[in-house]
């Protein structure tokens, strides 16, 4: 179990390994006494690990942990303590230039798809095993999806946050989020021309389109097209892949994917010229929770309780560790690492 559940962890938040991330402190002042200790942990250690008071983990892992865990609750939600009625933009969905200038028929109608996934995926129909089903078809050669079909229930699903949003109408969200994000770690602003506020009406002998996608809750977004295996009337080839890969399908001389998901700062940092990639929309709206045995709920109006506590964080220098330090900055809360 513990070796499934650190699986499950690893990949239900995008991995950015690759941006390194150092040590710091918030630049609110403060009594360092107050600071919240942030550690980076495992998920073997979330829920048992001594001396920590709380812990942030991504969905499916946070739900998966609080089923195995004697006395683990959900104790916050960060895409509500973030504020806004819709989260934080978090995993978006990119496409090649030259596919956005050539066939804006097709990316609509793949677009319209996408828009239409959380009903899908909320209809009782949809059992689990199908969703699992569908991911595992389509996961790369020898690989094995962590979604697990006992665990994936319409609750879990509802925490993954998925709502495909238009890019012209995520663009001041996105554009918002990014500033909070740089001021815990640079990764760059986007460009007007990284967003695809538009299409064009026409349709492009476009054949052999790939999309290409990390295991996880983002796959969920695309189970109900790689279920039926939707082509459009091309040849479209779906593949899912372990989130610390994802980043190799979009960069070098020839990028591989056509369309591809990405955490936002991936996106950006790599991709926010908007001269190999634009933005098509954003697919996840924040999937992390905080938990902990503590039986104290957290909220906006007593994030306070934080202060002088220490806080374990899977994935510290990813996407979970900088979402967090982007609400922590929010509410004034000084930081440190261990």
């Amino acid at each position: 179990m513990k070796k499934f559940l650190s699986v499950i962890a690893a990949v239900a938040a995008f991995t950015l390994s690759a941006f390194g991330f150092s040590a710091c402190k918030s630049g609110n002042d403060g009594n360092e006494n107050e600071a919240v200790k942030l550690v980076s942990v495992d998920a073997a250690q979330v829920g048992t690990q001594s001396g920590i008071d709380y812990f942030v983990v991504a969905e499916p892992a946070a739900s998966a942990k609080v089923n195995a865990v004697e006395g683990l609750e959900f104790a916050g939600n960060l895409q509500t303590l973030y504020g806004g009625e819709n989260g934080y933009p978090q995993a978006v969905v990119v496409a090649k230039s030259s596919l956005v200038e050539s066939d804006g028929a097709f990316l609509s109608a793949f677009t319209q798809k996408l828009k239409n996934a959380n009903a899908w995926l909320s209809d009782s129909a949809t059992t689990p095993q199908r969703i699992v089903d569908a991911v595992q078809a389509h996961a790369s050669e020898g690989m094995q999806t962590t979604l697990n079909a006992k665990t994936l229930t319409k609750q879990v699903i509802q925490n993954c946050s998925i709502d495909f949003t238009d890019a012209k109408d995520c663009k001041e969200e996105i554009t918002s989020f990014m500033q909070k994000l740089n001021a815990v770690q640079d990764f760059g602003t986007p460009q007007n021309g990284f967003f695809a506020e538009t299409y064009n009406t026409q349709s492009s002998q476009t054949d052999n389109i790939k999309v290409v996608m990390p295991d996880g809750a983002t796959a969920v977004g695309l189970a109900e097209i790689m279920s039926t295996d939707v082509d459009f009337g091309k040849t479209v080839n779906y593949e899912v892949v372990n989130s610390n890969a994802v980043q190799g399908f979009v960069t070098g001389a020839n990028p591989r994917a056509d369309i591809c998901v990405l955490p936002l700062n991936m996106a950006v940092k790599l991709l926010g010229g908007g001269q190999n990639y634009k933005l098509l929309g954003t697919l996840t709206h924040g999937n992390l929770y905080i938990v902990s045995k503590s039986g104290v709920k957290l909220t906006s109006a007593n994030m306070s309780e934080l202060r002088g506590k220490t806080v374990g964080v899977i994935m510290l220098a990813a996407v979970p560790g900088l979402t967090f330090k982007v609400i922590l900055n929010e509410y004034g809360i000084v930081y440190s690492e261990q």
